[in-house]
């Protein structure tokens, strides 16, 4: 019966120190640089430099608002797809400059100036600019 006791106490205390490492793993190391159910943009490749993230899955936001350079990279944690809009102001419309897809990523976008003209717009879901 004492040896029962021993490896049911030993197995107990292997299982809570397995658990104690889950539980303690960063939410970065789990889920990458963005949080779960967001969108974010950088402005330097590798996921790096400023960012900006939104849960939105219906909304637009000018990358102008915030202290932004242009998208570079990019990790789309959302059920929805994002679009960038380029803004010309010349004729005053929008064109569609680059899809950021749902549960995708890029180190590198690799299209000059993403984001970066005044009036460009990223907007989520089904909003438009």
């Amino acid at each position: 019966m004492a040896w029962k006791k021993r490896i049911a106490s030993t197995a107990s205390v292997m299982l809570l120190a397995a658990g104690g490492m889950m539980a303690t793993a960063s939410p970065a190391a789990a889920d990458g640089p963005c949080p779960a159910s967001r969108i974010c943009v950088y402005d330097k490749d590798g996921f790096t430099g400023n960012r900006i993230a939104s849960a939105s899955t219906n909304s637009c936001f000018f990358p102008q608002d915030f202290t932004f350079g242009t998208i570079v990279s990019y990790d789309n944690n959302l059920s929805v797809d994002a679009k960038v809009w380029h803004y010309y102001a010349n004729i005053g419309a929008y064109q569609l400059a680059r899809t950021l897809v749902a549960g995708g990523f890029s180190s590198n976008i690799g299209v000059p100036d993403l984001g970066a003209a005044y009036g460009d717009l990223v907007c989520m879901g089904n909003a438009r600019p």
